[in-house]
């Protein structure tokens, strides 16, 4: 969702990220909690669950949190650190900005979370 934006957008976008570390065993984000951040996994291996039910792992280069900002609807799973997480945060606002305001960004992004909300 982030290979169409324009160069300058992406720098800006790089220039937002926040280091953020997770314990293994502790939880990166839970359902049901208001959606604040999109992150994306540097180092570490998380699980994702929905309910009480796993349905996923998810390693370096992978991402999730989207559906709760592009939805504007509480977190849709919890993400849970299966060994030490090293995550690289955009808060709502900077994520939004960028993706709402490139047509092809915003469409791959809708699919993701369509794909996403089918495989949940």
């Amino acid at each position: 969702m982030f290979a169409p934006l324009p160069p300058p957008t992406i720098e800006r976008l790089s220039a937002s990220l926040v280091p953020v570390s997770v314990p293994a065993g502790a939880w990166a984000i839970r359902e049901g909690d208001v959606g604040d951040r999109y992150y994306i996994i540097e180092a570490g291996t998380a699980e994702v669950f929905v309910g009480d039910l796993r349905v996923g792992s998810e390693g370096p280069g992978d991402a999730f949190g989207e559906i709760a900002l592009l939805r504007d609807v509480p977190r849709t799973a919890s993400v849970r650190a299966q060994t030490d997480l090293t995550l690289l945060a955009l808060e709502r606002d900077v994520f939004l900005a960028a993706i709402g305001r490139h047509a092809q960004s915003r469409a791959t992004a809708e699919a993701v979370v369509a794909t996403r909300l089918a495989e949940g």
